[in-house]
């Protein structure tokens, strides 16, 4: 785990057992749930055969032990992606559209909500993708000026655009998602709160879109596309992460630290 002082990971017996779980010194909170993180022996998770579980009545997340670098991040997200969805309610026989706000939703108030957890998320993607990316810096608001707006994301390998419309574009939404022309489109007036909701909605109907799904496809089909496409943006477009990572982080995070 990067960044954690010995003293600050607690190290928990397990019942009846010789193993040991580490609980990470921060929950996450989402909807109605507060979990928290545990980096345990495969023996003793809720599924053994998994990387990670959102295990609800014992309330934590769960993630191998033996995880690191990418596979520890891709666990966490596929973590945080299920618990989205659990925490709105939103399951097998759900249209695309409520997975789409489902997750788009949840992302931010995961981001917002528990900000030690999102500066862990962005110290993972940092610390193992390439380049100098310093996404701690953009979640602590370090930067000199605000990160642009992408012009384009690479969405499982297909170019996506993003353009910026006026209020007479919008209709009755604040963005749109083109399937034809493979273009995402925000309202240029958006700010605050909103801004990040309605970019990760239209930005993860491109997901579904490029991944194939139905409008009522399977709920596993949602969780590994959603879980496929937004590390692929997270990997291939750091300069839209910053963007979005940027609007998902609270103004007043700079003095914050994972202690």
């Amino acid at each position: 785990m990067p960044r954690f002082a010995p003293a600050t990971v607690t190290a928990l017996r397990l019942a009846a057992r010789r193993d040991w779980a580490a609980r990470l010194p921060f929950p996450i909170e989402l909807g109605p749930y507060r979990l928290s993180i545990e980096l345990r022996p495969s023996e003793t998770m809720l599924d053994r055969r998994r990387l990670s579980c959102v295990n609800l009545e014992s309330h934590r997340i769960e993630l191998r032990q033996d995880l690191s670098g990418l596979r520890l991040l891709y666990a966490l997200l596929d973590s945080l992606i299920r618990l989205c969805h659990a925490s709105r309610g939103c399951q097998q026989g759900c249209v695309e559209e409520a997975y789409t706000h489902s997750f788009a939703t949840g992302l931010v108030e995961f981001a917002q909500r528990n900000p030690r957890a999102w500066l862990w998320f962005n110290l993972l993607l940092s610390e193992h993708l390439p380049g100098n990316l310093r996404y701690d810096r953009v979640v602590r608001r370090c930067l000199a000026r605000a990160p642009s707006v992408p012009k384009r994301i690479l969405v499982g390998g297909h170019p996506v655009t993003v353009r910026l419309i006026s209020k007479s574009e919008t209709g009755n939404a604040f963005g749109w998602y083109d399937q034809g022309r493979r273009e995402v489109q925000l309202y240029q007036g958006l700010d605050g709160r909103n801004l990040p909701v309605v970019a990760v909605h239209e930005i993860t109907h491109a997901v579904h879109h490029v991944f194939g799904l139905q409008d009522r496809d399977r709920h596993r089909n949602f969780i590994r596309a959603q879980r496929q496409g937004w590390l692929g943006i997270m990997q291939r477009n750091p300069s839209a992460w910053r963007w979005l990572a940027w609007t998902m982080s609270e103004p007043d995070s700079g003095q914050l630290s994972l202690l």
